[in-house]
């Protein structure tokens, strides 16, 4: 996506400082899929586990590559992640969050930083 806004960007300055029209395929583009807002939230992302902790409960922390870090808030099931596991996190119409681990096995987690 950034790719085509910076290409819909050239192509504007193209229009603006050259007086060249723009290309068709960067009209239809140019400022609809840039503009603040207007791209939907996706509704699944997968992460790598770099970090694995466990707390007294039982329930875990996790820190992703990209420095994110994850709690459980499910303490009534135990899931076993692995350092290197990828996992996929989904936010539901309500706004939780489900961890889902490589077996399938759910648990809901909340964002720590």
């Amino acid at each position: 996506m950034v790719a085509s806004c910076l290409a819909a960007l050239a192509a504007f300055s193209a229009e603006c400082f050259a007086g060249q029209s723009m290309p068709a395929p960067f009209r239809a583009r140019a400022g609809s899929a840039c503009q603040a807002g207007t791209q939907p939230e996706p509704k699944s992302l997968a992460f790598v586990v770099s970090r694995v902790e466990y707390r007294p409960a039982g329930e875990f922390v996790l820190t992703f590559e990209n420095g994110e870090v994850w709690q459980q808030t499910d303490h009534n099931k135990k899931l076993d992640i692995e350092r290197g596991e990828q996992v996929v996190i989904r936010r539901s119409k309500s706004g939780v969050f489900t961890l889902v681990s490589r077996t399938g096995d759910s648990v809901r987690v909340k964002r720590m930083h």
